[in-house]
């Protein structure tokens, strides 16, 4: 049987954050999630396709169904509203103050009440994080001494400047391109492959365009440079809005809502790998390789550290045509729990079983 706690939990800046925990009765376990960038709220109720859900809702069954308790808090300045199709409410202001150093010390926050807590004082305790949360867990992690594990979920290796940079030179842009027209093997799109259009998408994505509309170099073939001449305008505005912290430009202008701070604290961070090297409890890398949010060439990056290092507490799992939300609209869709959250899932349980 779930039970449900919904708390204010004071910040060490005496923010109020708004805490939900769901746990059965017998957990034995706590899973603490850091949500990715952007406005999110402890349920993510979201409108897609015609349908509405609370994204959450999943890994509270899911993870419940092994005994784990599941815990988030609603981003920084954000509520629930009734609006779709986020159905989230921001207050600029409060929401100026999400960035990652509030966002580091907000989970160690959420960790140390969840361990006072008499339902969990003796849990075993694993943090959780997908895209940014993933990122700033183990920076997070370097100041706790009471956590067992990390989930991370599409983790970027590299500092968020690169990850923006690659993005917005074309990277982004050729995962998805060649995941529409079937080319992931190839990693560039010829004429034919346009024409054949195997998947049946050009219709839907690319109506009234051309091969020769998208082949901006010429060259007889779809490549990174392509997308990277098409964005270079937009890229010199958005490094330039953050350059200039014109928070205005970046929220009517940047599909996540970011603020100038957000990033340049962002840039700011120290060397992740130095900080995964530091690190010594059991950490799993989750990580899709349609993720166009960031390059898959990370995980080769990981894998060389690894060897390097020779630590034995990474474990790497790479999940072929899975996106950066492990496919998690394919069970909105269908029903179906994708195959990368389901490993999510069962490693947790698993861990949690021999910790």
């Amino acid at each position: 049987m779930k039970q449900t706690k919904i708390v204010q939990v004071q910040t060490h800046d005496n923010y109020s954050l708004d805490v939900k925990i769901d746990y059965p009765v017998n957990s034995e376990s706590v899973i603490i999630f850091c949500h990715g960038s952007g406005a999110n709220t402890y349920d993510n109720h979201r409108e897609i396709a015609g349908k509405e859900f609370n994204y959450f809702d999943l890994f509270v069954d899911e993870f419940g169904k092994r005994n784990i308790a599941f815990c988030r808090w609603n981003t920084r300045g954000c509520r629930i509203s009734d609006v779709p199709p986020d159905f989230v409410s921001v207050n600029i202001e409060e929401y100026a103050n999400y960035c990652p150093s509030t966002s580091i010390q907000d989970i160690i926050t959420v960790k140390d009440y969840i361990k006072e807590l008499p339902q969990f004082k003796n849990s075993k305790i694993l943090l959780m994080g997908i895209s940014e949360g993933a990122t700033l867990i183990p920076y997070a992690m370097t100041q706790c001494d009471d956590v067992d594990g990390l989930l991370l979920l599409s983790f970027s290796y590299e500092n968020m400047r690169d990850t923006l940079d690659w993005q917005l030179s074309g990277g982004s842009s050729m995962v998805n391109m060649c995941k529409y027209f079937d080319c992931r093997e190839k990693g560039f799109i010829e004429k034919t492959d346009f024409v054949l259009d195997k998947l049946d998408v050009r219709s839907s994505l690319f109506p009234d365009v051309e091969f020769e509309d998208l082949d901006i170099d010429k060259d007889g073939k779809l490549t990174q440079n392509d997308f990277a001449l098409q964005l270079a305008d937009y890229k010199k505005q958005v490094f330039q809005a953050i350059e200039d912290n014109d928070d205005e430009w970046l929220r009517n202008n940047y599909s996540v809502q970011i603020t100038a701070k957000w990033c340049k604290e962002h840039f700011a961070l120290p060397d992740i790998a130095a900080i995964m090297r530091s690190l010594n409890v059991p950490i799993y890398i989750f990580q899709g390789e349609d993720d166009a949010n960031i390059p898959i060439a990370d995980i080769d990056k990981i894998r060389g550290d690894l060897k390097k290092w020779r630590k034995s507490n990474l474990h790497i799992f790479v999940f072929p045509k899975h996106d950066h939300d492990l496919n998690y609209l394919q069970y909105i869709l269908t029903g179906n729990i994708p195959h990368g959250l389901q490993s999510v899932f069962d490693i947790a349980h698993s861990f949690c079983k021999t910790v």
